[in-house]
């Protein structure tokens, strides 16, 4: 199943007037909401959130660089869970009852940061380190491996779930910039800066073939999420709290 498929929201957090504020972009009516959570310590744009079933979030680090972990669930309850590395930044992404981290930034430089959490025995577990150290990654699943762009080099990194390690793969495109990965029955890969839209198959070569060239200039300066959802794939700026959509049979991009 596409692991976007069953989530029609969108989600994204910001710490304007000193509180965490939680927005929810229904994707189905068009029509946004905000929460404001209380939680022990701000959360803010720098904090990564995973999309858990049954409507839950996961929520990991802050700029106060604290490893702050939470799970919010569907009615909005905040339950805190053991902290994490002090990190702000990383990137996760949920499969199978554990939420995959990825990368980060201590503040003073990026990290090779790779860890999940059990959400069944409630702890964090190391993984293999990245092969380079980077932050504001972006995450995909497909055949239980992750594919992770970079922002700090043009390669792309695959993650082996079973075997707990990296190879990386060559992306002949732009450099150092932050690159939004989705998987929609095939493989898109959205230059952030230039709004250059690129494609691939699900097979093993990846080889990407660009198919337009978007209008709207991208600045994503850290996370970005995306939902897949009735042929087009929408995606939220956490920096800016603007909405996009990707419409993939007109191959087109718009502001929302």
């Amino acid at each position: 199943m596409n692991p976007y498929h069953q989530m029609a929201s969108l989600y994204h957090i910001n710490d304007a007037n000193n509180k965490t504020n939680l927005f929810i972009y229904d994707t189905e009516t068009h029509i946004e909401e905000s929460k404001i959570l209380e939680t022990p310590e701000l959360l803010d744009y720098n904090t990564c959130i995973a999309q858990l079933p049954d409507g839950e979030l996961f929520c990991f680090g802050n700029s106060q660089l604290s490893g702050i972990t939470l799970k919010i669930s569907s009615d909005f309850q905040v339950q805190a869970l053991p902290s994490g590395q002090p990190v702000s930044l990383s990137s996760a992404i949920y499969f199978n009852r554990s939420v995959y981290c990825f990368g980060g930034s201590n503040g003073k430089k990026a990290l090779k940061l790779s860890e999940r959490f059990d959400l069944d025995q409630n702890c964090w577990i190391k993984l293999t380190p990245m092969p380079r150290a980077d932050d504001g990654c972006h995450l995909v699943i497909f055949k239980q491996i992750f594919l992770i762009s970079r922002y700090r080099d043009s390669n792309l990194l695959l993650y082996s779930i079973e075997n707990d390690s990296f190879n990386t793969i060559p992306y002949e495109f732009a450099e150092r910039k932050r690159k939004i990965l989705i998987n929609a029955e095939r493989l898109y890969l959205i230059e952030c800066g230039n709004g250059k839209i690129y494609e691939s198959g699900l097979g093993d070569e990846y080889t990407w073939k660009q198919i337009a060239s978007s209008i709207i200039e991208f600045k994503f300066p850290s996370q970005a999420y995306c939902v897949y959802n009735k042929g087009g794939v929408y995606i939220a700026n956490s920096s800016n709290k603007r909405y996009y959509k990707f419409d993939l049979h007109q191959k087109l991009m718009i502001e929302i």
